[in-house]
């Protein structure tokens, strides 16, 4: 197998392939991300919240047959990268994701990236990991079990969550208002403390309003829409809670739950399930395309995963974090 890095939107467009044909196969309810969303990530000078992605495709008889994406950090957790790798389905079990797997190794190490993780899906509620056996092979550890849980917006439970006195809501779509983006901003950097990591070893987050906005206008030049609330705590003028669901302009039938996070002094209020069904009812008003919301949380967040059951999310896979430290 030749493998080459993509460089332009011919070599993109190799890559998707491969991609999209790979999750397509593999999951429900789970495309690839259209292609008009990846070319912007080409362009260098493309906003981007703290991340960068590069792409590589793997030939095989001149047909693009593996794909491997890499995720650098830019701002902070420099030392980590996070790894993809695509074969497509009728050419697996032939060692090419081995060989795909060591050349990504080899190029992060070159980079000075010893710390590099996997997201790897398996059965649930049981059922091993097919990528299992070749991390493992590779020193890699599994650090971080979450769920995949799936909502079907046609069928949306009748829920009473109104939002608790001594709060406001607020909601926008796409550019949150500037008196609530430095208290979004400490939200997001809470989002890598106070979410369960289990054994995974990833920095605090460094984010200010500066980066808050770039998050905006990298989802808004990938062409996502970002459907958004926050609770403000009246009495201090404090954001102390956020949501926003995520929906790609190019394939709008499925969306995306992005981050939710209640700061814990103000929890027990039922702000995340107020927050949440609020988002909702926005979604399916201003989308009527949409039928699906994914959404991810570690299995030992019982707290999230009990207000997204509620909502009527329902498990559909696992998806395990692995860590190789070299």
């Amino acid at each position: 197998m030749k493998v080459e890095a993509v460089q332009d939107i011919a070599g993109l467009t190799a890559w998707h392939a491969v991609e999209s044909a790979s999750m397509a196969h593999d999951h429900v309810a789970l495309p690839a991300d259209p292609l008009a969303e990846r070319v912007p990530t080409l362009d260098p000078a493309s906003p981007m919240a703290g991340e960068k992605s590069e792409y590589r495709v793997g030939w095989l008889d001149g047909s693009p047959a593996g794909a491997i994406e890499l995720n650098l950090p830019t701002v902070d957790n420099l030392i980590a990268v996070s790894v993809t790798v695509h074969v497509l389905p009728e050419l697996r079990r032939r060692g090419l994701g081995r060989e795909l797997l060591q050349h990504a190794l080899d190029e992060t190490a070159t980079r000075g990236r010893p710390r590099v993780f996997f997201e790897v899906p398996s059965p649930y509620p049981a059922g091993p990991a097919p990528a299992a056996p070749l991390l493992r092979s590779v020193g890699a550890r599994p650090v971080l079990k979450e769920v995949r849980r799936l909502l079907d917006l046609s069928d949306l439970p009748d829920l009473e969550a109104p939002i608790a006195d001594g709060y406001r809501f607020e909601q926008w779509v796409d550019v949150a208002p500037e008196e609530l983006v430095e208290g979004l901003a400490h939200l997001c950097a809470r989002m890598s403390t106070d979410a369960p990591l289990e054994d995974m070893d990833w920095e605090p987050e460094i984010w200010d309003a500066a980066r808050y906005r770039r998050k905006e206008a990298s989802a808004q030049a990938r062409g996502r829409v970002r459907y958004a609330g926050a609770a403000v705590h009246v009495a201090s003028g404090q954001v102390v809670a956020m949501t926003d669901i995520g929906v790609s302009r190019h394939h709008s039938e499925v969306a995306y739950q992005w981050d939710t996070i209640v700061l814990h002094e103000h929890r027990g209020h039922g702000l995340g399930l107020a927050l949440k069904a609020r988002n909702h009812e926005l979604l399916v008003k201003s989308e009527p395309a949409t039928r699906w919301v994914n959404t991810w949380n570690a299995e030992s967040n019982t707290h999230m995963v009990g207000i997204n059951e509620r909502l009527g999310f329902r498990p559909v896979d696992y998806w395990t974090e692995w860590q190789l430290d070299r």
